[in-house]
């Protein structure tokens, strides 16, 4: 790290206090915790103290790294608890004296340094819906993706930050996307700053001197991997969760909202359900599944009833929810790891299942906002039904999303709306055998499918069945007087069987009886037209009168 441009002692415990950067405003001690405001050469003790909530991430004061070929260093951090969660932003000062910020929510991570160049058109905050809204900067089209009203309670500071950090403060702060790049407007101000980067994983940032297993595990109540358990103040059964990860918890026997931030589970909402999800859950909390040689522990897990597109839109953008019928349900699962973050996976009521990763670079959008190449399958909705387990934000019952989902490949994209916000998400079709080895279930059937893909037509099934039908047609391939009729036929047949192969929850059973009668069909008329053409050789086919040279046999 540089040298400090300024020095001084805390007030309150007489250690040394550090400012590396020029604009720095705020200092906390490193040894007391004391909250500080620096004016020019001085510092005065605000009587606050600033206790982070020892967290899962691996980022500290002093963590080194490399952005846009810049190295730079984390001099400060902002640790926000917000009614609907908490992130971090770690202040970073570059090489050159310019300085940055690192978010950190959840597994997501955004770099971003502040820009002086906005339009004089910039939205106003009031008027915008994420989602639906649009901005035009930097010959760029952004689309609102996170626009709220922020209620700041208990913010905490580490390090040294540019500004004096309020005790409870609301501001209003709308977030942009543009595939790969982020933009944030900031309405703290009578005009509103604006703060551009892009969506970063800690391997891009080349980082030095993170935060060890070790540093992490022996941090006093530290969360990285602890887990937590006391009583349900309201149904006395045991509850479970990861320390720091949330602030809130959903007890798994009667759903009551528990509040963990004091590191006791204190009743914020009674629940009288009792117990409904026990037999519910495929996965229930604390099952352990080792996914790509990572061990993920299971820390969430909720139902959500499917409603249809129009109700669900309805009732976020026009109308509340009067009743509805649902047309069906799923389950989701949230997967913690302590150095891999999060994952999700989706469990169906017809037993399909998929895993689910929320994308940080988002899609190339048309002018209707739609992936580029991706053609729609479904627009519908989402209602909790009820949930259990821990989540790093704050989850309720009746709340709603809205999907539309898009085929790509194997795989598919969805974007869920909620009333601030609009993320992207990209699912991968998982089998249910692969479920049971990750997670080590009992080796029970599901109730397969057509739709099961990840249990489909493998790659040998699919070269066996190519074999067969090219065996089958080579007789009639080479007798034929019209070899590239016969090759168009043939390429129109394989195309089929390895394009039905590739649609999405075609099971093996489909895909086998697909392709027998399809090659029985195409062999049939391939035949059928080799015979006709070598029995009417005498029409020469000029498309005029006459032209017949056989008639005098």
């Amino acid at each position: 790290m540089s040298e400090p441009l300024f020095k001084t002692d805390c007030p309150s415990c007489g250690a040394p206090v550090h400012a590396h950067s020029a604009t720095a405003v705020t200092l906390v001690c490193g040894y007391c915790n004391s909250m500080l405001v620096r004016h020019d050469d001085s510092i005065a003790d605000t009587g606050r103290d600033s206790a982070l909530l020892e967290d899962f991430s691996p980022l500290q004061i002093g963590t080194t790294g490399k952005f846009s070929t810049q190295d730079f260093t984390l001099i400060g951090r902002l640790q926000v608890r917000y009614d609907e969660g908490m992130w971090n932003e770690w202040y970073a000062l570059f090489a050159d004296g310019t300085t940055g910020w690192l978010s950190e929510a959840g597994d997501r991570y955004v770099f971003t340094h502040a820009v002086n160049d906005l339009p004089v058109d910039t939205p106003e905050f009031d008027g915008t819906r994420a989602g639906f809204s649009t901005f035009s900067y930097q010959n760029k089209k952004f689309i609102a993706s996170d626009v709220r009203k922020i209620t700041l309670k208990r913010s905490a500071a580490q390090g040294e930050l540019p500004f004096e950090l309020k005790e409870d403060s609301v501001n209003r702060v709308s977030d942009w996307r543009w595939e790969h790049l982020f933009l944030t407007l900031d309405y703290a101000q009578k005009q509103p700053q604006g703060f551009l980067g892009k969506g970063v994983t800690l391997d891009e940032l080349h980082l030095a001197n993170t935060r060890s297993d070790d540093q992490i595990n022996q941090a006093a109540g530290s969360l990285k991997g602890v887990r937590e358990a006391e009583n349900c103040p309201n149904c006395g059964s045991p509850v479970q969760w990861v320390n720091g990860l949330t602030d809130l918890v959903i007890c798994p026997s009667c759903c009551s909202e528990l509040d963990t931030s004091t590191g006791k589970a204190e009743l914020i909402q009674a629940n009288a359900m009792r117990k409904a999800q026990e037999k519910a859950f495929t996965l229930p909390l604390g099952s352990r599944g080792k996914i790509n040689n990572k061990t993920y522990t299971v820390i969430g897990a909720l139902r959500k009833d499917e409603l249809d597109g129009e109700t669900a839109f309805d009732a976020l953008y026009s109308k509340a929810l009067q009743g509805f019928v649902p047309q069906g349900s799923w389950f989701e699962y949230l997967l913690y790891h302590p150095q891999a973050g999060f994952l999700w996976l989706v469990e169906t009521s017809e037993d399909e299942w998929s895993l689910s990763e929320t994308l940080n670079v988002w899609p190339r959008l048309d002018i209707n906002g739609q992936p580029q190449g991706c053609p729609k399958l479904y627009d519908y909705g989402g209602r909790v039904n009820y949930a259990a387990g821990a989540f790093y934000w704050h989850i309720r019952q009746g709340d709603i999303n809205y999907y539309s989902d898009y085929k790509q490949g194997h795989e598919k994209l969805s974007a869920e709306y909620s009333a601030h916000e609009l993320a992207w998400s990209k699912s991968t079709p998982v089998g249910y055998r692969k479920i049971v080895e990750w997670f080590n279930l009992p080796d029970k059937a599901p109730n397969y499918t057509a739709e099961m893909q990840a249990d489909g037509a493998s790659q040998g099934l699919l070269i066996v069945t190519l074999a067969v039908f090219i065996f089958l047609n080579l007789p009639a391939l080479f007798m034929s007087e019209d070899f590239i009729q016969s090759l168009v036929l043939l390429g129109v047949g394989a195309y089929l069987v390895f394009n039905r192969r590739r649609e999405e929850g075609v099971s093996i059973a489909g895909f086998v009886s697909f392709s027998v009668l399809l090659i029985l069909l195409i062999t049939f008329v391939h035949y059928i037209l080799m015979t006709d053409m070598s029995g009417s050789s005498g029409y020469i086919g000029t498309g005029r009168g006459g032209g017949f040279s056989g008639g005098h046999k």
